[in-house]
């Protein structure tokens, strides 16, 4: 036996040696000691079996001096003061080290340098040690401890240590370079481009691998083997990391099995041939605390994974890892272990593991209750819950069990212990986003149940308490319940001013804003009617009460923002959101535009106006370029022929902001090239809202208002500062700029403004010259602005409305200039439609001139757009000629009509108008797009006697009424609009 044991040391010790060769090579910032490694293997390959059985158990009688070495190498001289005489008053265990961090005195090497060069003195412990066939020196737990306790300490001046009781957080570690290197000695390191490939968390598993192989070859002993607490000090990390680092290669084993690993590598037994030798039966026994950081790990899991799925993803910090195997080196030792995987497409199984992982916490619970235990337990309940609440806010699938089991969870925990706060939180806000009709009752009774504590000694977190109303609210927002929003509002209202809570426990404002909202669509009809999903109210008058009722929670939540404010804390924050939601509630109540509710909605409007008045005038609450869009869009709407009164308020609030951004890039420090696209407002959808606005009025000052403001945003553009200039593609690239840039839409609104006037002379003119403007930006690179058939076919439709007055009016007539504009959208890959076509045939029509000549070519470009859309509508549907077509690609009641007005215009009375107006006639009538405005046109291009011979009745007054419904079965019951 004696010789077995001997031979496995042998054995061990050639493992262990490639193992460090391994894993320090992998760290390329750290002093190499490959080279006395490989020498190390070979030493031991040459080894006579004489050799091997010379091994000499461990002797720790000297490694506190050694321990000391390190010590000195990692404290500042004044630790070794208090060290002895902290050892002077214990010398009993003269072991102790009492370690004091003081960060900012001088060390004799330069974190993280320390910690490496302690690293290189326990190796070389470790080197000597299989050398000398264990004659040496041996390292015990305080000398892992004191290196692992120095790569612990280290931080990253960029990163965020977020939670301080689990650790610090080591974001990212610059290699050995003394450029890198700080004039002050602390332990502060900047993060820097380059970096190496293993983090704090992945060093301190590395050296607790070196560890166990040790404690391995030297036969388990009790002075080396790692105690529980070195354990939880990597499971606690695996535990943090797990949910707020995201790894670089997602192949990689996660953090969570990497935990859950470890945790079952503790209760693994130990190779029979030491357990004979009355060693412990385990590696080491863990406690409810390694549970209950192995169930924060396994809550955690794939948290970025799911996030993304769901698009609520926050951002994570994402570092380079290496992959450390633990079941590798457990078979390495001869230790029995079975690798551990979660699968991704099992729902939550991460959770279901934790789940069984709790089971076992409890029955530790329950036969060890102690303070420790009880703690340990309620983190378990606490991540777990957690765990549930995510997966059911960021998982489409199992929500409603997810939401289930996180509340079955608080009830036992609420069986055991005192659950904490933030449980009661986490439950709540899981059943605020259940679809579940009760979800919002349960999370009433869970927030009474949380509430009912403070009669008792049990002390509730403020913010917990604050986050639980809001979720609460939000889960009767969900359900449309602006009531008892209400009611769980001002019940957050009187426990704020009662100050039970103390000073720490202030409503959020997303609490308001979502009251608000509630009250914005709240409509009683709905409820009784079990109809959730509606989105209008029906009623004016509950329109009106929901804005008013909004409004007064508006005030409740300025009063709280100026109690705090009176106690300058500056904790309290109010955004836009809460008055957007106020404002577009008031805008909500307008009527439908009529001569009687003209003036009535004007007084909403500037009603609503005033709201954002009084938030930033009053209130110092910055506006948002929502809160403009609502406005504007307001008085867009209520601008129409006789009302430009609603344009022009609409321009004066936009010239109001513009103002503004003048002022503050006058008087304000701010690097232009800071701004995003997102801060630029007034944005492109407020000037086109107020480009409609002016368009909607119909009138040709309107259109010339339009079209003044349309030049001033591209001179504001072509003057604006450049904000972005990276060229992101190289065939088109735009220079972003602090000023909003005219796009495809302004253009084509004042493009229609100016095609539907025709008491404007210069309609067609302005809009071929805005045409150009935009092929000429299209042809310099900028491919965002090529015109689209919409535009082309509302110049079509100006040449109709008057006369081309340009100075190339003389080369073609309308209906030329008309037809080479068909021929410029098919160059540019452009599709014209039957409202092209119509227009072309209407432009046709209107041929102003008395010579029989531009007539003839006038009519023979009608006849040529009329037959290029029925070849149209033949090759792109074969449907029969009783169907009706839907697309846009057909002959239409406009069609056939505006093809009898050209009939009319431009032919002479003569049997030839007489055929030609028959067979268009008939042609309408048999595809069914035969209307009033068809008979009247019919009527006034054939006699009298053709008419009645045609429509089959001799009838004064014809109306399509009165003729065969097959007639008009196409025929759409009002216009059609593009």
């Amino acid at each position: 036996m004696k010789c077995s044991l001997q031979m496995n040391k042998s054995i061990t010790a050639i493992t262990t040696a490639l193992i460090l060769c391994t894993l320090t090579t992998q760290c390329c910032c750290f002093v190499s000691i490959k080279d006395g490694t490989n020498r190390l293997a070979a030493h031991y390959s040459t080894l006579s079996e004489e050799a091997q059985t010379a091994t000499q158990p461990p002797n720790f009688s000297a490694t506190a001096t050694f321990n000391h070495d390190i010590a000195r190498t990692l404290f500042p001289p004044l630790f070794f003061t208090l060290y002895h005489k902290y050892s002077n008053q214990n010398q009993q265990d003269d072991q102790e080290i009492a370690i004091r961090q003081h960060l900012k005195r001088s060390s004799p090497f330069t974190d993280p340098s320390s910690a490496q060069t302690a690293e290189r003195m326990l190796r070389r412990m470790m080197e000597n040690r299989y050398r000398s066939d264990g004659r040496t020196v041996c390292p015990d737990n305080r000398t892992f401890n004191l290196v692992a306790g120095s790569y612990g300490r280290l931080r990253c001046r960029n990163g965020v240590t977020k939670v301080p009781n689990i650790g610090v957080v080591w974001e990212e570690e610059p290699k050995l370079d003394p450029q890198y290197r700080m004039q002050m000695n602390n332990n502060n390191i900047d993060a820097t481009e380059e970096m190496i490939s293993m983090t704090s968390t992945d060093k301190l598993q590395e050296l607790l691998q070196l560890q166990l192989c040790l404690c391995h070859y030297e036969g388990w002993p009790d002075e080396i083997r790692p105690s529980v607490d070195i354990f939880k000090r990597v499971l606690r990390r695996l535990a943090w990391r797990s949910g707020n680092i995201e790894l670089n290669s997602r192949k990689q084993t996660s953090d969570a099995e990497q935990a859950l690993q470890w945790l079952k590598f503790m209760n693994t037994t130990l190779p029979q041939q030491f357990a004979l030798e009355g060693k412990h039966a385990t590696i080491c026994s863990p406690d409810s605390t390694s549970m209950s950081y192995v169930i924060e790990a396994l809550a955690s899991h794939r948290v970025q994974a799911y996030s993304e799925r769901k698009g609520t993803s926050k951002h994570h910090k994402t570092l380079p890892t290496v992959n450390i195997s633990i079941t590798e080196m457990a078979n390495e030792m001869d230790v029995q272990l079975e690798s551990t995987s979660i699968p991704q497409e099992v729902p939550f199984s991460a959770l279901q593991k934790a789940e069984e992982l709790l089971l076992m916490q409890e029955e530790m619970y329950e036969l060890h209750r102690n303070d420790k235990a009880k703690q340990a337990l309620a983190h378990s309940y606490k991540c777990l819950l957690e765990g549930f609440g995510r997966y059911a806010v960021t998982s489409g699938s199992s929500q409603n069990d997810a939401i289930k089991r996180a509340h079955e969870l608080l009830c036992r925990l609420e069986a055991l212990c005192d659950a904490p706060s933030s449980s009661y939180a986490s439950v709540i806000f899981a059943l605020s986003i259940s679809n579940r009709p009760s979800a919002a009752a349960v999370a009433e009774e869970v927030l009474n149940r949380m509430l009912s504590k403070l009669n008792s000694d049990q002390v509730l977190n403020a913010n917990d308490v604050s986050k639980a109303f809001s979720g609460c609210i939000a889960a009767y927002v969900k359900n449309h319940d602006a009531k008892n929003a209400d009611k769980i509002l001002f019940e957050m209202i009187k426990l704020y001013e009662s100050d039970e809570l103390g000073s720490d426990f202030v409503p959020e404002p997303r609490a308001f804003g979502t009251c608000i909202a509630a009250w914005s669509k709240y409509d009683p009809t709905s409820e009784k009617s079990n109809d959730r999903g509606r989105r209008w109210v029906s009623s004016p008058r509950q329109r009106l009460h929901n804005a008013d009722r909004a409004e007064s929670i508006l005030v409740e939540l300025e009063r709280v923002a100026r109690k705090e404010a009176a106690k300058n804390t500056n904790k309290y924050v109010l955004h836009a959101t809460p008055y957007n939601i106020a404002i577009l509630a008031r805008v909500q109540t307008l009527e439908t535009i009529s001569p009687k509710t003209r003036w009535s909605n004007e007084g909403i409007i500037l009603h609503a106006q005033s709201i954002l008045e009084h938030m930033e005038f009053e209130m110092g609450v910055a506006a948002d370029p929502y809160t403009y869009s609502t406005l504007l869009n307001a008085w867009t709407k209520q601008s129409c022929p006789g009302n430009e009164k609603a344009a022009d308020y609409a321009e004066e609030l936009l010239r109001r902001r513009i103002e503004d951004v003048d002022i503050s890039k006058i008087y304000s420090d701010d690097d232009p090239s800071a701004k995003t696209v997102d801060d630029v407002w007034p944005n492109v959808k407020h000037y086109s809202s107020v480009l409609k606005a002016h368009a909607n009025c119909r009138s040709p000052a309107g259109a010339r208002k339009a079209l003044s403001l349309l030049s001033e945003m591209e001179k504001r553009f072509y003057d604006a500062k450049v904000i972005s200039d990276e060229d992101d593609d190289a065939d088109f690239h735009v220079d972003q700029k602090d000023a909003a840039k005219p796009d495809l839409v302004c253009y084509s609104i004042v493009i229609d403004a100016f095609a539907k006037q025709k008491q404007l002379s210069e309609s067609s003119s302005v809009a071929f010259r805005l045409l150009r403007a935009m092929e000429e930006k299209y042809h310099a690179g900028d491919m965002s602005m090529k015109p689209n058939n919409r535009i082309y076919t509302a110049v079509i439709l100006s040449l109709a409305q008057s006369p081309y007055t340009g100075d190339d009016a003389a080369e073609l007539n309308n209906a030329q200039r008309a037809w080479s504009l068909l021929d410029e959208m098919k160059a540019n890959d452009v599709q014209p439609n039957s409202f092209t076509y119509n227009y072309i045939i209407n432009c046709c029509a209107q041929e102003a001139s008395h010579d029989e000549n531009e007539q003839r070519i006038s009519f023979e470009i009608a006849i040529k757009a009329f037959q290029e859309l029925r070849k149209m509508a033949a090759s792109s549907n074969n449907n029969d000629d009783d169907s009706c077509s839907t697309d846009a690609y057909h002959p239409d009641s406009f069609t056939y009509a505006f093809t009898l007005k050209a009939c009319t215009n431009l032919l002479p009375p003569s049997p030839f108008r007489t055929k030609v107006a028959t067979q268009v006639f008939k042609e309408s009538c048999k595809k069914g797009y035969c209307n009033d405005e068809v008979m009247k046109r019919l009527r006034w291009c054939v006699d009298t006697d053709n008419f009645h011979e045609l429509i089959g009745t001799d009838a004064r007054d014809v109306r399509i009424n009165d003729m065969p419904s097959s007639w008009s079965r196409c025929c759409l019951p009002s216009k059609r609009r593009r």
